[in-house]
């Protein structure tokens, strides 16, 4: 189904460029230009390619029901063991239950679909690149890095969700429409090149007003994590340190300010498309009031996991007593969708994840003492005393629990950590019990998608 739209409505003679936006200029400064244009003319000039680029950023937060806005933080989150929604929802409670089936409909319309109707514009991006002789060559290095890692980012949430995926690669989608599966290991392998090659690309600054595009940095870390998954420690350690001793970043000290636009801490943020809103998952954790349940509170397991004194409870987790009922929703972003000055963009990789990648590689490689000063920058911005721990399992145990308290409710970071760390069927039999199968580990491939196309397989399970 997803080809069969791809062929009727964006042929390889014509892109979408949907840029009526005033963020979208902003971000791009380029005049707004909604219409359908040829591809010829999309790459006729640096001004028109860049309408085009524009299109692929401001599409990832067009609807907040997509996975590149909220969902995927949302989802997995539920999935994992990090929230529960606080009323019926037939939506929401498949991925809470973990008893999502093949034909859910979120699976296709909220992450399958967006996701590959994003990269089969990145791919017409590339090839567009690669053969228009009109793009200034310094423009055509830049936006091929960028794109680069856009397809990467996209990849890695595809193979950490569903498994093996079909890699597209190009805009033929005659050929795409009867891909079938890709094993995981080649679609890292791809990953790897994509983001070694945006690396060697793109500049230490941002092309950008602000970070709303991608720099050296943004495709460093995004290959660091990727190491990291691929458990190949070196590399890993190896890329964390090069953006931990760049000097472009650094942790903020004060937590409440560590979501907001253009922070120090923030790689890559991408603001909404309209210049006027604050941040979809802003909207979607945050009541419309002290008196509202909120629609997803946190797990008392998470809750529990904090230490006494830990900042990044205070500061990140709000609550609201409700008919004597007391509810802990996420509060790392302080505003809700509407109704507030533009103060925060979607953080999508932030510096404080390189120290945790850093300190989980060095553990592996035997640097105990270098994993121990990671974990301890972490811990003593929110305020804790230095990691107690000592032996190379109580430093894999301390990370893994920085990672969980850092990093939760963002983009799925708990979710994909039990999986990769093989910890999934222990925390989520305890915490879900029978609702929990293993085989719930990967979300099912839409079944639409396997109708259509026949040399698609399913997931076990489902």
């Amino acid at each position: 189904m997803f080809f069969k739209l791809i062929k009727d409505i964006l042929t390889p003679s014509m892109l979408l460029v949907i840029v009526g936006l005033s963020s979208c200029k902003k971000m791009i400064e380029v005049a707004p230009s909604p219409r359908l244009i040829s591809s010829k003319a999309v790459f006729s000039n640096d001004k028109t390619v860049m309408s085009a680029v524009g299109d692929v950023y401001t599409s990832m937060l067009l609807a907040t029901t997509l996975f590149s806005n909220n969902r995927m933080s949302f989802y997995c989150g539920l999935s994992a063991d990090e929230i529960y929604n606080t009323a019926s929802n037939t939506d929401y409670d498949a991925y809470a239950q973990n008893t999502l089936v093949r034909d859910h409909p979120s699976i296709q319309s909220s992450i399958w679909r967006p996701a590959y109707v994003a990269l089969y514009k990145i791919n017409l991006i590339l090839e567009g690149l690669a053969s228009s002789p009109n793009i200034s060559a310094a423009l055509n290095k830049q936006l091929t890095g960028e794109m680069k890692t856009l397809r990467a980012w996209y990849y890695f949430c595809l193979v950490n969700l569903f498994g093996d995926v079909p890699l597209i690669l190009s805009s033929e989608y005659e050929v795409n429409a009867i891909m079938p599966r890709t094993a995981s290991g080649k679609i890292y392998e791809q990953i790897i090149v994509d983001l070694k090659d945006a690396k060697n690309l793109l500049r230490t600054d941002y092309p950008s007003v602000g970070k709303a595009r991608p720099n050296k940095w943004t495709a460093t870390a995004l290959l660091s994590r990727v190491y990291l998954f691929q458990e190949d420690w070196t590399n890993a350690a190896l890329e964390a340190s090069e953006v931990i001793t760049s000097g472009a970043y650094q942790l903020v000290s004060d937590l409440n300010k560590v979501f907001l636009m253009n922070s120090e801490e923030t790689l890559w943020e991408v603001p909404p498309p309209n210049g006027l809103l604050n941040t979809g998952i802003g909207g979607s954790y945050i009541p419309s009031s002290s008196t509202r349940v909120p629609t997803f509170a946190i797990r008392p397991s998470l809750l529990d996991a904090f230490e006494p004194n830990d900042l990044r409870k205070s500061a990140w987790i709000n609550k609201n007593t409700v008919a004597g009922k007391t509810y802990y929703y996420p509060f790392k972003y302080k505003y809700r969708t509407t109704a507030a000055p533009l103060s925060e963009y979607n953080t999508m990789i932030r510096f404080d994840e390189l120290y945790l990648i850093r300190a989980e590689a060095r553990i592996h490689l035997e640097d105990l003492d270098g994993s121990r000063d990671d974990i301890d920058m972490i811990r003593l911005r929110a305020s804790l005393s230095k990691t107690p721990a000592e032996s190379k399992e109580e430093l894999l145990k301390a990370v893994y629990t920085e990672r969980r308290l850092e990093l939760f409710t963002e983009w799925g970071h708990r979710w994909l950590d039990l999986k990769r760390t093989g910890q999934a069927d222990l925390v989520l039999n305890e915490e879900k019990g029978s609702q929990w199968q293993s085989t719930d580990g990967l979300y099912p491939i839409p079944y639409s998608e396997i109708l259509y196309n026949p040399f698609l397989t399913q997931n076990p399970g489902y």
